[in-house]
C-alpha cells in the first residue's frame, strides 16, 4: 500500500534551568525542642512543628533522602507573586531526577522540590489582584521554574496559577495540569487530531502518555491504541480511559499486535513497502525507550512526549504519540528514516507562547468539569513519608500520580483512590 509520509513535529527542547529554586531558610532548634520525641523518616528525624513556622521537605545533598525541617514563613511577596497554603503537591519524575542530579539543571542543594500543587491563596500580589485573584481562592499551580511545593507554603508566579472551580476536588486538580496540558498542546499544535482518527499512543509508565489516551479517546473521540510498560497500566487505559485497545510492550509481539488491531479498524498493509519500513522506524523511536537499562529514568523526563502524523493513502491518518526517544535540535535531520522526533516541553511554551500555555490550562480544567477526562492517581502519602513517595515514582506498578498530603503530614502511604476534598 502506498503511504504518504507526512508529519508535524513539536520544536521545543529541554533547556538548562537556572536559578529555579531559592535556597531554604533553616532554623536552629532549642534544646528542649530537640529533646522531644521524633518520628522516623528513613534515617532522618522529623522535628515537631513549631508555632509560627512551616514545615518543608528539603534536599540537602544529591541522591540523599529529603529532610523535614521547620523554616520561617514568607512575610512579603512581589507584585507578580502569590503565596499558597499548600494542600497537595504531586511528586513527579523531574523531582526524582533533580534529586539525583540527573536533570538538565545545575542547581546546588539545599532546595525544595515539587512544582505541581494545589491550595488556597494566603497572599496576593498586585498583578494577581488585577487578574481577579483574592485571598482564600483555591488555585492549582504549575511552578516548573521555581519548584518549592514540598512545603506547607509556596510562593508561585501569578502566570503559573489557575483558579479551581468549586466543583473540582483539590485531589483531582493537582493530578491534572502538567500531563493533560502536554497532551492537549501536542494534539492541537502538533498532531492535528480529529474525530474518528486512529491514535497509537506509547504510554510508558504513566504521566502524559496516560493523559493522552484520556484526551484522544474522550475529548477528540478517536480510537486510541495504547502501548504500556505494565499490564496494570494497560488494564487502566482500557477500563478507565476507554481505549480501543491496550497491551504491555513486547518487542517480539509489537508488529503483529498492531497489525491485528489495524485489521479491526480496516487498516491494511500498514507495514508494507518502503513506507512500511519508515513506519517501523517511527515506532522504534517511541518503543526503544523500553529497551534501555535506565528504563524508569528515561520515562521520568518531562521533555520526551512527542507527536508524529502518518498519513495513509486510503484509511486517513494515524497519529503516533507518547513517550519517545527524542533528539535535540541539532540532531533532528534523519535522511535515512525521513522523519525526526523532538519532545514537547511546557516550560518552552510558557516562555515563548504564554497565551497558549494559559489557554491549555483553562481547557484542561474545563474538560474535567464537563466530565470528559478523569486524572489517575495511585498513591497518596503524608509529607513525613516523602522519601517513600519519591521511591514509588519509579515503581512500574504505580500507574497514576503520586501525591503528597501537606495537611495530614502523618498520613500513611495509601494505594487506592479515596474521596478526598
Amino acid at each position: 500500500m502506498s503511504v504518504l509520509g507526512q508529519q508535524l513535529i513539536s520544536r521545543f527542547c529541554l533547556k538548562n534551568i537556572k536559578n529555579l529554586v531559592p535556597c531554604v531558610v533553616t532554623c536552629k532548634f532549642s534544646e528542649n525542642v530537640a529533646e522531644k520525641k521524633h518520628v522516623s523518616n528513613s534515617s532522618n528525624a522529623i522535628p515537631d512543628p513549631i508555632p509560627g513556622m512551616i514545615q518543608t521537605a528539603i534536599l540537602k545533598k544529591y541522591s540523599s533522602p529529603l529532610v523535614i525541617e521547620n523554616i520561617e514563613p514568607v512575610n512579603n511577596i512581589k507584585s507578580n507573586e502569590v503565596l499558597i497554603d499548600v494542600s497537595y503537591c504531586a511528586c513527579n519524575g523531574p523531582d526524582v531526577l533533580l534529586s539525583e542530579n540527573s536533570y538538565n539543571s545545575k542547581l546546588n542543594p539545599p532546595f525544595v522540590l515539587g512544582y505541581e500543587l494545589v491550595g488556597k491563596l494566603l497572599q496576593v500580589g498586585a498583578e494577581a489582584q488585577a487578574a481577579g485573584y483574592k485571598v482564600n481562592d483555591k488555585v492549582v499551580a504549575l511552578s516548573k521554574e521555581r519548584f518549592g511545593g514540598f512545603s506547607e507554603q509556596c510562593v508561585v508566579e501569578v502566570g503559573d496559577i489557575w483558579r479551581v472551580p468549586s466543583s473540582i476536588k483539590s485531589i483531582d486538580a493537582v493530578s491534572l495540569m502538567e500531563n493533560y496540558m502536554t497532551a492537549l498542546i501536542a494534539f492541537e499544535q502538533c498532531g492535528a487530531l480529529e474525530e474518528n482518527d486512529t491514535a497509537l499512543i506509547n504510554v510508558g509508565l504513566r504521566g502524559a502518555g496516560l493523559a493522552a489516551v484520556d484526551v484522544a479517546t474522550n475529548v477528540y473521540r478517536t480510537k486510541a491504541i495504547a502501548v504500556c510498560a505494565s499490564e496494570e497500566t494497560a488494564n487502566l487505559v482500557r477500563e478507565e480511559k476507554g481505549a480501543f485497545a491496550a497491551f504491555k510492550y513486547s518487542e517480539k509481539k509489537l508488529i503483529s499486535q498492531i497489525k491485528e488491531i489495524a485489521k479491526e479498524l480496516n487498516i491494511h498493509d500498514i507495514f508494507e513497502d518502503n513506507e512500511g519500513e519508515r513506519f517501523k522506524n517511527m515506532l522504534h523511536c517511541f518503543t526503544n525507550i523500553y529497551k534501555t537499562k535506565t528504563l524508569s529514568k528515561d520515562m521520568l523526563r518531562d521533555d520526551n512526549f512527542a507527536t508524529v502524523v502518518q498519513y495513509l493513502s486510503r484509511e486517513g491518518k494515524l497519529v503516533v504519540a507518547g513517550v519517545a526517544e527524542t533528539k535535540g535540535e541539532s540532531q533532528n535531520d534523519n535522511k535515512e528514516s525521513g522523519f525526526s522526533v523532538t519532545g514537547i516541553n511546557l516550560r518552552e511554551y510558557r516562555k515563548n507562547n504564554h497565551e497558549l500555555y494559559r489557554q491549555a490550562g483553562e481547557e484542561v480544567l474545563s474538560h474535567f468539569e464537563e466530565g470528559l477526562i478523569k486524572p489517575s492517581y495511585s498513591l497518596i502519602v503524608g509529607l513525613y513519608k516523602i522519601n517513600e513517595a519519591m521511591k514509588s515514582v519509579t515503581d512500574t506498578k504505580s500507574s497514576g500520580k503520586v501525591l503528597i498530603d501537606l495537611k495530614d503530614k502523618n498520613a500513611p502511604l495509601v494505594r487506592k483512590k479515596n474521596d478526598v476534598q
